[in-house]
């Protein structure tokens, strides 16, 4: 499956994008009726059950009636050949948009994705060998041997994959962090000092990204990804050295500036503002802006 140059007509376009996604649907397809067998479907089920067997009634999960024991292993088969299928349809996604993709910028790409991936993994272990177990526990806990509960098999599978993929997802918080402060979107220092801004805001997305408001489950995942944040910040501090000295620079010069120049002074009518005014970044025009206003002070 080579990657195509980067020129092909508009219409070969098309046909790229529809091998693309046979090449990814095929393969999510066979995989799908591979697991569907009883030596892969009992094997995922021993692993996704472990951390909790403890904590299910009677130690098996139960379903109502013989639609949905179909039905169950059906998905259980779907939600299995998606993760293992998931490099071969990255693959092919990537495959597709890389000749779009300028070399500067995909030396970026490669190391994004693997980042993205990494984080992934980390959060779905994170939560498969830490927190399930406990949580689990606590939500059993809190029938107080009065109110018993029926292992349905499709809420259990359910529940257990959105708490995987939620964490997962939650984990990829520093790439994130990452980017807003190396494409300037927003200054580190001005990251930094929100930190108790970013705690309200991380303890809202563990609320979203867990199945239930737990306290084992929120507590961990935020606390997860407050270490996480400001592990991205100290990375993103090493990384965008320069950039960041920039940025400070840059408020500096403008702090100056506008301390220097009272807004009452000069309108806005009045200022020799750049002809590229529209297209500088808010930071460049706030900077073009006092520059200027201290230009018309002088002349006046």
């Amino acid at each position: 499956m080579p990657i195509n140059p980067r020129v092909m007509p508009f219409t070969k376009h098309f046909v790229e994008l529809r091998k693309r996604f046979t090449y990814a649907f095929f393969t999510f397809l066979v995989l799908a009726f591979v697991f569907y067998s009883d030596f892969f479907y009992g094997l995922f089920m021993d692993i996704l059950l472990h951390p909790i067997r403890d904590y299910i009634p009677g130690g098996r999960l139960t379903v109502l009636g013989p639609f949905e024991t179909l039905t169950f292993r059906f998905k259980m088969s779907l939600y299995a050949s998606f993760v293992v299928s998931s490099p071969v349809i990255l693959y092919n996604v990537f495959a597709f948009i890389m000749p779009a993709i300028k070399k500067k910028e995909r030396k970026w790409l490669i190391p994004t994705v693997t980042a993205a991936i990494v984080l992934f993994l980390c959060g779905v272990a994170f939560a498969y060998f830490i927190i399930m177990g406990p949580a689990f526990e606590f939500l059993f806990e809190q029938g107080g041997g009065v109110v018993g509960s029926i292992a349905s098999a499709d809420l259990y599978l359910s529940g257990i994959a959105m708490m995987l993929i939620g964490f997962g997802i939650a984990f990829e918080l520093p790439l994130v962090v990452f980017y807003l402060i190396g494409w300037n979107i927003v200054p580190f220092d001005s990251m930094l000092k929100s930190w108790r801004f970013a705690i309200v805001i991380i303890m809202i997305v563990a609320a979203i990204a867990t199945p239930d408001w737990s306290p084992i489950n929120m507590g961990g995942l935020s606390l997860a990804l407050i270490i996480l944040y400001f592990g991205a910040l100290v990375l993103a501090r090493i990384v965008f050295a320069e950039k960041i000295k920039q940025q400070r620079i840059d408020k500096l010069e403008y702090d100056e500036m506008y301390a220097q120049v009272g807004e009452e002074d000069v309108t806005d009518d009045d200022l020799p503002l750049p002809g590229n005014f529209e297209t500088l970044s808010r930071k460049e025009q706030m900077i073009a802006r006092a520059k200027a206003q201290a230009h018309a002070r002088q002349a006046k």
